[in-house]
C-alpha cells in the first residue's frame, strides 16, 4: 500500500513551504520539502549598486533578521576596499546583532513554538490560559527592539550601518537606558531558558555535522567556520569550496552541502562549536540538554539560551565600554572582491560581493542559513518519520512540523537565486 502525506501550508514558520512525503509498504521512499514562494532575486537586484547603498537593500532580505544582513553586507564591502573597522564598531555591531538574535528568537519560541507544547494551536489561544508567557515574550521582544532602534536607529532595517562604521553613534544615556533595561529583563531571560530546558521534546537524534563561526567570545565571531567533532578549521574566504549550492526541481529556493552531505547551522550549532566561551550561568543551564547533542529539537532550548546569553554580553559591554563620538572611515573604492560571514538567528550566514573600481557591485552571492538547513532538516523529517507513521493523521502532522520549527526555518532568506537550469 502507497501512502501520500501531504502539508500543503506548513503554519508558524517564516515564509511559505509544504512538505510532500510518500510510503510504500511501510518504507519512506520521498521526503521533500519544498519552498514555493516567489523568488525575490536578491542578487540580481544588488547588481550594478554604489557599495553606499549595497547594505540598506541587503537588510530587506529579511523583516526578522534584518541587523545581521546589514552588518554582513558592509563587513564584505570593508573587505573588498581594504577596510578595517574600529574596535567600537565592531563592538556595535555586537550589540546590534545580538538585538536582532533576541528580536527573532523571542518571536520563533513564545509564538510559533511554544503553543506546540502547551496544547494551543496559536499564541493568542495560549494567551488564554499562560499569559504570563505572553507577558515576558513581550518584555523580552521589547529589549531586543531597543536594542536595535538605539544601535541601528529604527526597529527594522537599521540605517546607521555604513561601510567604515556608523553614521551616528548613540548618546551616552541612550546606554545607560539600555544597561537599566537589560537587568531588568535578565530573570525573564533565565526563565525563558529554563522553561525551554524544561519542555518534553520528542525522542529523536541523528548523527550530524553542526558548523558555526569560531569565537573569541561569545557573540563575536571570527573568520573561521568550526565544525563538531573535527580540529579543521574553514576559512570564510575559502567557503564556496566547501559548501556547495544547489537547486531542485519544484523549489524556489537554493540549498547547500558540503562534502555533498547535509549540516546544520543555527543556535545549537553555535553553542555546540563555542560553549567554552559561554557565561558561568548559561553553561549551567546548558547542562540539562547537552547530553542530546544529536537531537535538532534542541535548537529550541540553545536560542532560549542564546537570549538569556545575549543580555548577560549586553551588560557586559555596557558595563565595562565608555563609547565615543566617532565619525566612518573614508571609503576609497577599488576593484575587488569581499566574502564576509556572520552568525544570523539561524545560523551562518555569506555575503560575497565584487565591485569594480568605481565602487559599483558586478557579482553577488549570499548563501543564508534556511538554504544550508533545509537538507539537513528533510534528512532528519526521513529518520524521524518511522517513530510517528503509526499515529492519527493529525498528530502526525503536529509532530512532523514540532521538528520543521525547531529548524526556525526563515523562507523569504532562502528564494533569492538568480535563475535555474534543470538538465
Amino acid at each position: 500500500m502507497v501512502r501520500r502525506i501531504s502539508i500543503d501550508h506548513i503554519t508558524k514558520i517564516e515564509g511559505h513551504a509544504r512538505l510532500h512525503i510518500k510510503v510504500d509498504k511501510g518504507e519512506i521512499k520521498k521526503v521533500s520539502f519544498d519552498v514555493f514562494e516567489g523568488s525575490r532575486f536578491f542578487e540580481g537586484i544588488l547588481k550594478n549598486k554604489h557599495f553606499a547603498d549595497v547594505n540598506h537593500i541587503s537588510s530587506r532580505i529579511c523583516g526578522i533578521c534584518s541587523p545581521v544582513h546589514g552588518i554582513t553586507s558592509v563587513k564584505a564591502t570593508e573587505k573588498a576596499f581594504g577596510i578595517v573597522p574600529s574596535e567600537q564598531t565592531r563592538i556595535l555591531r555586537d550589540l546590534l546583532n545580538i538585538g536582532g538574535t533576541i528580536q527573532s528568537h523571542v518571536v520563533h519560541l513564545y509564538f510559533l513554538t511554544l503553543p506546540d507544547y502547551t496544547g494551543h494551536s496559536n499564541a493568542v489561544e495560549m494567551a488564554q490560559t499562560h499569559p504570563e508567557h505572553i507577558k515576558r515574550a513581550l518584555k523580552l521582544k521589547q529589549f531586543g527592539n531597543d536594542v536595535v532602534t538605539v544601535i541601528g536607529g529604527r526597529t527594522i532595517h537599521p540605517y546607521t550601518l555604513t561601510p567604515g562604521g556608523f553614521t551616528r553613534i548613540p548618546l551616552e544615556e541612550d546606554f545607560k537606558k539600555l544597561l537599566k533595561t537589560a537587568k531588568s529583563c535578565l530573570d525573564d531571560a533565565r526563565a525563558t531558558a529554563n522553561l525551554f530546558c524544561g519542555l518534553q521534546y520528542p525522542e529523536f537524534e541523528r548523527r550530524t555535522r553542526h558548523f558555526a563561526l569560531k569565537g573569541r567570545c561569545y557573540f563575536c565571531y571570527d573568520d573561521i567556520v568550526k565544525c563538531t567533532g573535527s580540529n579543521e578549521c574553514i576559512a570564510v574566504p575559502d567557503y564556496e569550496a566547501h559548501f556547495k549550492e544547489f537547486f531542485k526541481q519544484g523549489s524556489t529556493a537554493e540549498f547547500a552541502k558540503s562534502d555533498e552531505k547535509s549540516y546544520m547551522v543555527g543556535a545549537w550549532s553555535r553553542i555546540l562549536n563555542n560553549l567554552d566561551l559561554l557565561s558561568k550561568d548559561s553553561k549551567e543551564i546548558v547542562r540539562s540538554v547537552i547530553s542530546r547533542k544529536y537531537s535538532p529539537f534542541m535548537n529550541n532550548p540553545a536560542q532560549a539560551i542564546e537570549i538569556f546569553e545575549g543580555i548577560t554580553r549586553i551588560i557586559d559591554i555596557l558595563e565595562s565600554t565608555e563609547f565615543h563620538n566617532e565619525k566612518p572611515i573614508d571609503v576609497k573604492p577599488c576593484a575587488g572582491t569581499g566574502i564576509a560571514a556572520s552568525e544570523a538567528p539561524r545560523g551562518m550566514v555569506f555575503h560575497k560581493y565584487r565591485y569594480d573600481n568605481k565602487g559599483m557591485t558586478n557579482f553577488i552571492n549570499i548563501t543564508t542559513p534556511t538554504t544550508q538547513n533545509i537538507p539537513n532538516l528533510e534528512e532528519d523529517i526521513r529518520n524521524f518519520l518511522p517513530s510517528v507513521l503509526n499515529l492519527p493523521k493529525e498528530k502526525l502532522q503536529l509532530e512532523v512540523e514540532k521538528l520543521i520549527r525547531a529548524y526556525d526555518p526563515c523562507i523569504s532568506c532562502a528564494t533569492h537565486f538568480l535563475k535555474i537550469i534543470f538538465d
